[in-house]
């Protein structure tokens, strides 16, 4: 089917309102990042929570990213502008959002999306926002339950979002457990809804968070349940700090059953940053003329050196050399936050962060530094954006065409 794939990356974000300070004074400056991030990451459905949308708010989005990305969402019927709110943000580059439906189970809090993805394969996905009062968890989930079975809608393949709660004392640093009562509330409703948490079933002893707060404590607010039936269907899950200013991480997984083609990465290409690198310019001619010199140089012929040999060897170098100039001038930041990274998820695993404040400190300023190197990286690439915009947005070039065409 046109605009799908074979398979699709599922993620979801608490982004904590719909603008930031540091990114401008428009009342919809994160969606800038969203925008990008979902381009940058192919997620295929971002599912938001804490959206704060009104229905002025989500024109001037549709005016903006209309080209890209579709939002179906659900808002607080009370103050729509300043708490809760869900959406789903699909990609039209990745899948065909002809077909999608969204269905309120409770608004601002609980939604379910019905898509169409692959051929005629359907997804639904249910959308949550749980209430920081650990005492109103009983309810909500109650209330979804009833919902469900109220308006008969058949079985369920995720449930992701923002659950303000953890099932397992592991999933919290100091370990320790929540709310009993919520807890068997949420897993009545999952055992309703026959999904699971896959990612811990995968790794029982791991631990992983997706937020911290301001007393030094850690917790795997932000997951994603499953449905059995895809179990064997969904790799590379992932947590990490995204370019989107927020105190939670981005969860996701791709769901790529193993009965569809396999689409793997493609071939490497020059990133378009290097396109206009006068330095690396300048030492690709200079190769050129050495090795169109060493053809016409070239006698006698032999298996070793002949003209599709040495334009082989002038590929390969053609190759190098662009690959090297990436990692000098392009990679800095992101090698740097890779290193971050992986000292941080070492840092969660460690046995001395339940008894160990300073553990959980340093954790914390791991993140707070992989944050401060993604606000970097998002403003060079807004500047670098806003330079292309400025010098080519107003002449009829491919860069208009691209900007301009529909999807």
């Amino acid at each position: 089917t046109r605009k799908t794939r074979a398979n699709i990356k599922i993620a979801s974000l608490n982004i904590k309102g719909r603008a930031s300070t540091n990114l401008g004074t428009s009342q919809i400056s994160k969606w800038t990042t969203i925008n990008r991030e979902m381009r940058e990451q192919r997620i295929g459905i971002l599912c938001a929570q804490e959206t704060h949308l009104c229905p002025e708010h989500l024109s001037q989005i549709d005016n903006l990213y209309a080209r890209r990305l579709k939002v179906l969402t659900s808002s607080d019927p009370t103050r729509p502008g300043n708490s809760a709110g869900i959406a789903f943000i699909l990609n039209k580059e990745i899948i065909n959002t002809d077909s999608a439906v969204i269905q309120v189970l409770i608004p601002g809090q609980a939604a379910l999306l019905t898509i169409n993805w692959h051929n005629n394969n359907t997804i639904k996905i249910l959308n949550i926002y749980a209430p920081n009062n650990p005492h109103d968890h009983k309810n909500f989930w109650e209330k979804i339950k009833s919902e469900w079975h109220r308006l008969s809608l058949g079985a369920l393949d995720f449930m992701v979002g923002d659950f303000n709660l953890t099932e397992d004392p592991i999933d919290r640093a100091p370990a320790r457990l929540d709310n009993e009562a919520a807890i068997e509330a949420l897993r009545d409703l999952r055992s309703t809804l026959q999904v699971q948490d896959i990612w811990r079933m995968e790794y029982p002893h791991r631990r992983m968070f997706t937020f911290n707060s301001n007393h030094q404590t850690l917790s795997r607010l932000d997951r994603i349940y499953a449905s059995e039936r895809h179990a064997t269907s969904l790799i590379d899950w992932d947590s990490h700090i995204c370019q989107i200013p927020t105190d939670h991480h981005l969860v996701s997984v791709r769901l790529a059953p193993p009965t569809l083609p396999h689409i793997g990465k493609g071939r490497w290409a020059w990133p378009q940053g290097l396109v206009t690198n006068t330095d690396l310019i300048n030492k690709v001619i200079k190769l050129g003329i050495k090795v169109q010199t060493d053809i016409e140089n070239l006698t006698p012929r032999s298996d070793d050196a002949n003209p599709q040999t040495l334009w082989c060897t002038f590929k390969n170098d053609l190759n190098k050399l662009a690959r090297d100039t990436v990692k000098h001038h392009l990679h800095r930041i992101n090698q740097r936050i890779r290193s971050l990274t992986k000292d941080m998820r070492k840092l969660a695993n460690d046995k001395s962060i339940d008894h160990l404040e300073d553990t959980r400190v340093n954790e914390i300023l791991l993140e707070r530094e992989i944050s401060h190197l993604q606000k970097k990286n998002c403003r060079r690439t807004s500047l670098r954006a806003r330079a292309q915009w400025a010098t080519h947005g107003e002449t009829i070039s491919k860069y208009w065409s691209k900007v301009n065409s529909p999807k």
